[in-house]
């Protein structure tokens, strides 16, 4: 990774971030002023940055990083997927679903219940040996502005606009009492989640092909030359569709998911002791 930064950016006309492809090469453009490459083919990047977003942990923290390894990742063995981590009594549990279905208020939910967030939005995941493993980047969890209604910290925070023009909080796990961060688990039940009309909280089990297809259709495109990046991404998505996994339809509140969440994995605990 080579990265320059110039002073003659500071001057950069104010923009959108933007993206485009061609074959193995992204180019792209991060606010403020900075200018970014990737090689995938040769698994290389060069960015220009400003002095400004040098200088900005939240630029790093929150854009630079995350595009990087979502972009390169699968190249050199880690695959980003569309879905939150969390963490219980060492054990790892994935929430994913459509965009927009409330996976991070439900995720922000779940780590004021005391589990650990390992990952907001989307997880990067590599095999050690034989094991998945789930890593995240300890960013902070995006929610939208209704979340407000269930979330009383929020109140003090101002929402942004995000790179896809979203408007959302970014809140810092540490906000909500008794939620812990960790960098990794080793994800062990899958559940997906889906918005009803109808009140409480019902849990179907999901086939594994489902699952397989989910996160093949959801995840980034990569160039058809890239062939062992696509086996690799194959092969983990095919191990990640083998474990338990339930479609949870819920009616109620992040609050009343997430405890149900709980209830029924400490059932399955003792169901399976």
């Amino acid at each position: 990774m080579e990265i320059i930064v110039d002073r003659r950016l500071e001057a950069a006309v104010e923009r959108p971030a933007y993206f485009r492809g061609n074959g193995h090469l992204v180019f792209g453009f991060l606010p403020p002023g900075s200018f970014i490459s990737y090689d995938l083919r040769r698994k290389y990047v060069r960015a220009v940055l400003s002095t400004k977003a040098a200088r900005d942990d939240s630029f790093w923290r929150s854009l630079l990083i995350p595009i990087t390894i979502g972009i390169l990742g699968t190249t050199v063995g880690v695959v980003p997927l569309h879905c939150a981590c969390l963490e219980q009594n060492g054990n790892g549990l994935l929430i994913s679903g459509d965009s927009g279905v409330g996976k991070s208020t439900l995720t922000a939910a779940l780590t004021q219940r005391g589990f650990a967030l390992i990952s907001d939005d989307w997880t990067y995941f590599s095999k050690e040996q034989s094991t998945l493993v789930a890593h995240g980047l300890l960013s902070p969890i995006k929610l939208l502005p209704d979340a407000v209604q269930f979330f009383r910290e929020l109140g003090e925070l101002t929402p942004t606009i995000f790179l896809n023009g979203e408007l959302a909080y970014e809140v810092d796990p540490a906000r909500f009492a008794g939620s812990t961060a960790k960098n990794t688990s080793r994800p062990s039940r899958i559940f997906f989640l889906e918005r009803t009309p109808h009140p409480g909280c019902h849990f179907v089990p999901c086939p594994s092909a489902s699952i397989r297809d989910f996160f093949e259709k959801s995840a980034e495109r990569l160039p058809d030359e890239l062939i062992d990046a696509k086996t690799l991404r194959t092969g983990l998505i095919g191990t990640l569709s083998a474990l338990p996994s339930w479609v949870l339809r819920s009616g109620e509140s992040p609050q009343r998911t997430s405890e149900a969440i709980d209830h029924f994995i400490l059932e399955n605990e003792y169901a399976t002791a």
